[in-house]
């Protein structure tokens, strides 16, 4: 007997249903393996960011070591800071004297043994030392190495993030296209910009994947190229070439005359380049003096006049005993393209480029992307 009517008709509506396209195939083929692969990375690297996102205000809040009372004085040169933490601790040398504010401890890092890191806070107004955290004991130290390196050995967990952040990038363009709808009709778009949590579980979990994804996907793609830059030598050189027309990125630090012999009358090189920074406002700035390593009689000297970002830092160099200025690093704005864009990358990587809204927003990226796996899975298994 023929088919009826109704059935010819359906028939004819499959036989017509225009088939993917070949580039749609080929990205949800990529999406799925890819994801498969990079998955567990992207999990442990996202929940790890999640947790970082508010270290410095978790730490002010959990830590009463880290502030003090102004108690309306001048601050104590380094030298006396520096000299109160070796007294206590017997530490061969110190790496920097930072001072965070009038109302915040002073931090004084020993980073000499590289097994034994430990940051030592100071009361900056009597150099009374109020703590001591050895850094393999610190939770958010823990977490860095995690986010960094998976807790493996550097040489290889690094690469794994690295190159599992580079997979993670191309699942977030293969997902774009999986996402984009055919037509754009009024179902579609409540599919693809609303969930639907009145659906069966799979829809649920479907949406979860498929909406949240979209609402992450920018957040997730500048957070995964900025921590790139971190992981892949060629891919932080690439991106300073393009956005500097071309120049090649340098670190060297600048290097002193290792003959020159400090007088004695002159007192510490320390406070006295503390002193020339007696007009800086400790109030609304940061100031970090770095000890000269024992392959370079430099001073490094740092002055962050928007704390809690690191973009507007100022860098400067000096030589020990003369304290002749060696070198500034060009400020934000002054340098080129490719300056300004790394100074800009840790404050874009963490969140904190526009203050506590774009922390919520990094870390609401973070936890979505660390769903995405997880929901992915769950829909290839279903």
């Amino acid at each position: 007997m023929a088919p009826t009517t109704p059935t010819r008709q359906k028939n004819a509506r499959a036989q017509k249903k225009p088939s993917r396209s070949l580039f749609y195939r080929i990205s949800a083929w990529l999406h799925l393996w890819l994801g498969l692969v990079s998955g567990l990375v992207v999990v442990v690297v996202s929940l790890t960011a999640a947790a970082l996102v508010f270290e410095e205000e978790l730490r002010v809040w959990l830590e009463p070591y880290q502030t003090v009372e102004d108690a309306g004085q001048p601050l104590l040169p380094p030298s006396q800071l520096s000299q109160a933490v070796i007294d206590k601790y017997d530490f061969p040398s110190v790496y920097a004297v930072l001072y965070k504010g009038r109302d915040r401890s002073a931090v004084v890092p020993y980073y000499a043994d590289r097994s034994n890191y430990q940051v030592v806070y100071v009361n900056p107004y009597t150099a009374e030392v109020l703590h001591n955290q050895p850094l393999n004991q610190d939770f958010f130290r823990i977490m860095i190495i995690g986010h960094y390196q998976l807790w493996l050995p550097r040489p290889v967990g690094k690469p794994i993030v690295a190159y599992g952040t580079l997979i993670f990038v191309i699942t977030l363009f293969s997902g774009l296209v999986l996402w984009w709808p055919k037509k754009w009709t009024r179902a579609t778009r409540r599919q693809s910009f609303l969930l639907n949590l009145k659906a069966s579980w799979k829809r649920v979990n479907y949406d979860l994947h498929n909406v949240l994804g979209f609402y992450a996907l920018l957040v997730a793609l500048v957070l995964g190229l900025t921590g790139m830059v971190y992981g892949m030598k060629w891919f932080s050189d690439a991106a300073y070439w393009v956005s500097s027309g071309g120049q090649t990125q340098t670190f060297d630090r600048p290097q002193a005359d290792t003959t020159l012999v400090a007088d004695p009358t002159a007192g510490p090189d320390e406070d006295r380049l503390f002193a020339q920074l007696q007009q800086v406002d400790m109030t609304q700035n940061d100031v970090g003096i770095y000890y000269p390593s024992r392959g370079n009689r430099t001073w490094g000297v740092e002055i962050n006049p928007k704390p809690g970002t690191r973009y507007l830092t100022q860098n400067r160099y000096y030589e020990a005993h003369s304290l002749q200025l060696l070198q500034k690093r060009p400020d934000f704005g002054e340098g080129n393209g490719g300056d300004d864009l790394m100074r800009l990358n840790y404050d874009l990587h963490v969140g904190s480029i526009g203050g506590l809204w774009t922390k919520i927003i990094a870390f609401l990226a973070c936890l979505i992307s660390a769903s995405l796996p997880i929901t992915g899975l769950i829909i290839w298994l279903g």
